[in-house]
């Protein structure tokens, strides 16, 4: 195994990558359908290519979108040479690429239409572990779960999996048979009333429904399991040679819209010695940036960060909740030199923050801008959803008011420093998520959004140092199709990843609705995604909408001393 130890001379300019002889080898195409600066900073796509290129036996070369052709990142080779693809998916709207990948690859677009001597398509990562349905056509088996919980057993089948003298069923059931979270669509069936509404699955003898995905527990006592870290630094990464670190999987806040949150339950730290490791591999760069900060206030992470800091390293931090940002904080990010910070209201009215179980008062909120501020982070980033369940036109009003005050309470900092900083309103428009007490809400309309809309830009557009950020409504609608879709969009996909038809044109071809996908769903309905059985319980989930009808907040998650969700019982 060669690994490039240079600044390679590529115009990538990438230092890390893994580059094998294939001879003897098994290849795998690793696909993030993405753009490569997205891809290169994402920690699961980076944790399966070193783990999988670790294993002598196994070539891994990556893909992103490209600008004209599918070429590997390693060797330059097309994907029709690989003898496995595997899809890394981390948003809905990267559906549209797997299926333009596995065009432009030359294989059969459908699993069902397949022949033996076709490479296995596999596909992983969060998108598919919410709802792998809309894409479910196109692939053979999804890998649900912690890869780290299953890469010992996956690397045990690939023989198997690519001898290509056994038939693709039962390669595929021999998957299925040895590591748990594999999902095979072709063994399934959802069976629909005349209405179009899911009824009930048809499966196969020998495949289980439904589909548990695998989960892996961090546990110092035995080993020291490998934390999910930057392998490749690379300058056109969205974060530019970061060596980036994962401190903890999961969330326990409970946010009623988060479908990451949810999934990724319950909330697990990296144990301080596995992060130590890690950290070791911190090379050829001063910049670190943390990720999964659901722990972040207890004192052997501040510890940890201090010390990163006496070694010179400049630390940068995700997404912040207000309620965590303390004097001491604010000195690490002031020593690495952090101009902007980032903090996460989601709703302007206290009203609105119980309905979404946020759990911030607006006096945490405003106490934390100033924190910020007078401790030397000029700039704040605040991020608002818009279309949110049980949302009025007060509480985007409340959104221009809280923003004001935001402005107002670190003005004075400001004008001590001699410079004022900008306040920016990111404003992204909610989208119901499967596996989440909001999957059975309806997008709110497009007249009210637009009203809601031209509130804010009134309100905040001739704001003195605040700037307005409105994503695209029409990409939200698209998301929210395939968030709460299933296999029928497949011709869509392929209508719009092919054709170039519009998503309106694609839907009407294949007599299929945006209202089927982006309505209030009735409380007893069966879910296309309920193919998957994560932990967190349906009732629990249904108790979680009716408590947010009722703007009753709940409290955070304590991993092992409640079990009301029911993700502890693994």
């Amino acid at each position: 195994m060669k690994t490039s130890q240079r600044w390679s001379r590529n115009p990538r300019n990438e230092k890390g990558s893994v580059r094998k002889k294939w001879a003897g080898r098994i290849s795998i195409a690793l696909i993030f359908p993405d753009a490569y600066s997205v891809g290169m900073s994402n920690l699961g796509l980076q944790s399966v290519y070193a783990g999988l290129n670790a294993e002598n036996r196994v070539v891994t070369e990556r893909f992103f979108v490209p600008n004209r052709l599918w070429l590997s990142e390693e060797s330059g080779r097309p994907l029709k040479d690989f003898d496995l693809i595997l899809f890394s998916v981390s948003f809905e709207s990267n559906y549209q690429n797997m299926v333009k990948a596995l065009e432009a690859a030359g294989l059969s677009l459908r699993s069902e239409n397949r022949l033996d001597q076709e490479p296995i398509v596999l596909a992983g990562g969060i998108a598919t572990q919410i709802n792998p349905e809309p894409v479910a056509p196109f692939v053979d088996a999804f890998l649900l779960g912690d890869f780290e919980a299953i890469s010992g057993a996956f690397v045990s089948c690939l023989p198997e999996l690519t001898d290509r003298s056994l038939s693709r069923t039962e390669r595929l059931k021999r998957l299925a048979d040895n590591i748990p979270g594999v999902y095979v669509p072709s063994a399934y069936r959802p069976l629909y009333n005349a209405s179009g509404d899911l009824v009930e699955w048809e499966y196969e003898r020998g495949f289980s429904f439904p589909v548990v995905p695998a989960i892996f527990s961090p546990d110092s006592q035995f080993q020291i399991p490998q934390v999910p870290h930057t392998g490749i630094l690379s300058p056109y990464s969205v974060f530019p040679n970061m060596f980036l670190i994962e401190f903890a999987r999961g969330c326990g806040k409970g946010c009623r819209f988060c479908a990451a949150g949810f999934v990724y339950r319950p909330p697990r730290q990296w144990p301080i010695e596995s992060l130590n490791a890690a950290l070791q591999e911190c090379k050829d760069t001063d910049r670190v940036g943390l990720v999964g900060l659901e722990f972040l206030g207890r004192e052997e992470i501040g510890q940890l960060c201090r010390r990163l800091l006496d070694k010179g390293l400049k630390l940068a931090f995700s997404s912040l909740r207000a309620d965590e940002i303390t004097q001491d904080l604010v000195r690490l990010l002031k020593a690495s030199d952090t101009r902007l910070a980032t903090i996460a209201p989601e709703a302007g009215s206290q009203r609105l923050r119980q309905v979404i179980n946020k759990n911030l008062d607006e006096d945490v909120i405003l106490r934390a801008a100033e924190t910020l501020v007078s401790g030397g982070v000029p700039n704040l980033k605040l991020y608002f959803m818009l279309g949110l369940p049980f949302e009025a036109d007060e509480d985007v009003q409340g959104i221009v008011k809280l923003v004001d005050k935001i402005r107002r309470a670190v003005r004075p900092a400001g004008r001590a420093r001699g410079h004022m900083g900008s306040v920016t309103a990111s404003i992204s428009t909610f989208v119901p998520k499967a596996w989440t007490p909001m999957q059975w809400a309806g997008s709110v309309k497009r007249p009210a959004l637009k009203r809601r809309r031209r509130i804010l830009q009134k309100g905040l557009r001739n704001m003195p140092n605040v700037k307005l950020q409105l994503d695209s409504v029409r990409e939200a609608h698209f998301q929210t199709i395939l968030s709460r879709g299933d296999r029928r969009l497949a011709p869509v996909l392929e209508a719009v990843a092919l054709r170039g038809v519009t998503w309106s044109k694609a839907l009407k071809e294949a007599a299929l609705s945006a209202d089927m996908y982006c309505r209030a769903l009735d409380a007893d309905m069966p879910f296309p995604w309920e193919i998957i059985g994560h932990r967190v319980r349906r009732e629990y989930l249904r108790e979680e909408w009716n408590k947010a009808s009722e703007g009753r907040e709940t409290a955070f998650c304590i991993p092992q001393v409640c079990n009301k969700c029911g993700a502890c019982c693994i």
